[in-house]
């Protein structure tokens, strides 16, 4: 199993980096797509939020799966980074009903993506942070503490 799990920390070294830069466009094509409705159809006709949304899916659904079944097989032993990469897919997950939610659930739909985006951000650091200092290796030998 240790070789599982160096295997699924080495795919998250890179694939928390790349869901980051992947929230960043997808902020980017929210703004783009919200400056770029036309005045009088419903927002919900609106062809300008497609790419945002498309992009959305693939983050929420296939993307965020993805990232649960990693941070399960890594199963880091420093319990903060265990929570936050398996309690961040969730967080992904969350984007899409907050979206269709309507008005006040919609509220937090932002507030979701920057939470999302930072809790990304720190990951990826602590990921790489730990890998050039070899403590992923020495944390495994030592004997795991609930």
């Amino acid at each position: 199993m240790t070789g599982v799990r160096r295997g699924a920390r080495a795919v998250l070294r890179y694939y928390v980096p790349l869901l980051f830069l992947l929230v960043i466009v997808q902020i980017f094509l929210a703004g783009e797509g919200i400056f770029g409705i036309k005045k009088g159809p419903k927002l919900d006709d609106q062809k300008t939020l497609d790419p945002h949304r498309a992009l959305g899916f693939l983050l929420t659904e296939p993307l965020a799966f993805v990232l649960l079944v990693a941070a399960l097989l890594a199963w880091f032993p420093d319990r903060r980074l265990r929570r936050i990469s398996i309690a961040l897919p969730f967080l992904i997950f969350l984007q899409a009903p907050l979206a269709w939610g309507g008005r006040w659930s919609g509220a937090f739909h932002p507030l979701n993506a920057f939470l999302v985006l930072g809790l990304l951000g720190w990951l990826s650091g602590q990921l790489w942070r730990r890998h050039r200092a070899g403590t992923t290796e020495m944390a495994e030998a030592a004997p795991a503490v609930s």
